[in-house]
């Protein structure tokens, strides 16, 4: 039998190495053994069965204290699902990152800042795919409730999203379960993004709510080596390990754009921002205003009785005559 390593072409065998190198860094057998132990524990089914559960809002955030002041923590704070803890947690984020939490007066805030930054890579692109994971983390690892509703810090929450989630998670036994986002894009138009199942493009973990007893399963810096962004990389790593994953066809976030952590539009703006225009299709279009517009001159000529306009008419129709009488 022809050993797959050595079949194919050279790009073939460089996918299979990646596939087979990215299981590895994933740590596959070891997350399904860790979720089939869950299943098995007896805390397994309170997120499910608590009458009032506690939910963890997670917000990482680096320079968007302004953001997180006028968009993401009112959002959180007005959710009609009042049981709520929220960790703002600083990637090194500024003093008045402090300031903003410290403003709001709200028992259910907590903030943290990391001492350092990342660490990122000093590419933009790759920084950018995994930009927010180390602080995302240490709020999850900090949460103290049920279920786990992750949020950028410059996005913002419908006010009964955690509660419609949260209501969809328990009535179907879900252990992860999304909406989709309205996205309003740089130009000012609107999109809708989601599809079930889930796919890169049409997923934002904002839109998330997932049981706590997944928080195993964190946002990883390695992801930028296979060139994937974190949150995506987050739920297919779920997909594959067979959590119950499920959809709410209705949009519960608003998702607003933003560079703060590189200079890359993020996938779902590349994904619906029209297509950059195309040079012969530009050309197509000027060739036949071009001809559009000759031939209301020749409508005008024809129409005219001025026998100097309809001299080039009459000169071309008698070159015709000549050609056709030295052919017969």
């Amino acid at each position: 039998m022809e050993d797959p390593l050595h079949a194919g072409s050279i790009d073939e065998k460089l996918e299979r190495i990646a596939e087979m190198l990215r299981a590895i860094a994933d740590e596959e057998p070891w997350v399904r053994r860790r979720l089939t132990e869950l299943r098995a524990s007896g805390a397994y089914a309170d997120p499910f069965e608590a009458a009032d559960p506690l939910v963890s809002v997670v917000i990482p955030t680096y320079r968007g204290f302004e953001s997180l002041r006028d968009v993401s923590l009112p959002s959180v704070l007005g959710q009609t699902h009042r049981n709520l803890e929220v960790l703002v947690v600083g990637d090194a984020a500024p003093p008045e990152t402090a300031e903003v939490v410290r403003a709001f007066a709200d028992e259910r805030l907590r903030f943290h800042n990391l001492a350092v930054r990342g660490p990122y890579s000093d590419d933009s692109d790759r920084a950018w795919l995994v930009a927010g994971s180390p602080p995302y983390n240490a709020g999850v690892a900090s949460a103290r409730g049920l279920w786990i509703a992750p949020l950028a810090d410059d996005d913002a929450f419908t006010p009964d999203h955690v509660e419609v989630l949260l209501e969809a998670a328990r009535a179907r036994r879900l252990e992860f379960v999304y909406s989709k986002l309205r996205a309003h894009l740089s130009d000012g138009s609107e999109v809708l993004v989601g599809e079930f199942p889930p796919r890169l493009g049409e997923f934002g973990l904002q839109g998330a709510l997932y049981h706590a007893g997944l928080s195993f399963m964190e946002l990883n810096l390695s992801d930028d080596v296979f060139d994937v962004p974190n949150d995506w990389s987050l739920c297919r790593r779920m997909l594959r390990a067979g959590v119950r994953i499920g959809m709410l066809d209705r949009p519960t976030v608003e998702y607003y754009p933003s560079y703060e952590w590189g200079r890359r539009a993020r996938p779902m703006e590349r994904r619906h921002a029209p297509p950059p225009p195309d040079p012969m299709v530009e050309e197509l279009a000027a060739a036949r205003g071009r001809i559009e517009e000759l031939e209301r001159q020749l409508d005008v000529i024809s129409s005219s009785k001025s026998w100097r306009m309809t001299a080039p008419l009459r000169d071309a129709a008698r070159r015709a005559r000549e050609r056709r009488s030295a052919s017969s």
